[in-house]
């Protein structure tokens, strides 16, 4: 098989691990957006662009071969190599968006550590959405 219908398969499984992500959690299917409160949401042109990329870097660490000078070598590409690339897609998308919740979340708590206590909002914040929770820490 040649290199470059390889890659394309690894890319577009890496995109459809992190395509299936971008439906978890409160991204949902979006374009890129910056929301009124200053939280940058990537969308699923984002969530798949690094599906591809952890899928793509993966790969290229197991199956690495000569791209300039040197003999020409065979590769092989497996159902283990499509699965690899699913799930390296899926995972790095959940790091990904794990890392931007945590920054709202660290922004929730700035916001409801300057207001009064308030019990009910408190339970309300701690079952909710990172971008929900960032809603209700501002409505305190």
């Amino acid at each position: 098989m040649h290199l470059g219908v390889i890659v394309s398969l690894v890319l577009a499984c890496g995109a459809i691990g992190g395509l299936v992500n971008a439906f978890i959690g409160d991204n949902s299917f979006h374009l890129p957006t910056t929301d009124g409160d200053d939280v940058w949401r990537p969308g699923f042109i984002g969530i798949v662009f690094v599906g591809m990329i952890a899928a793509f870097g993966s790969w290229a660490t197991l199956k690495s071969v000569a791209l300039f000078g040197g003999a020409a070598t065979s590769i092989s590409f497996s159902t283990g190599d499509l699965a690899n690339a699913l799930v390296i897609g899926f995972g790095g998308t959940k790091w990904w968006k794990s890392e931007g919740e945590k920054d709202v979340l660290q922004k929730t708590a700035a916001v409801a550590a300057g207001k009064s206590a308030n019990p009910t909002a408190a339970a309300e914040i701690a079952a909710a959405t990172p971008l929900k929770a960032l809603s209700i820490a501002k409505g305190m």
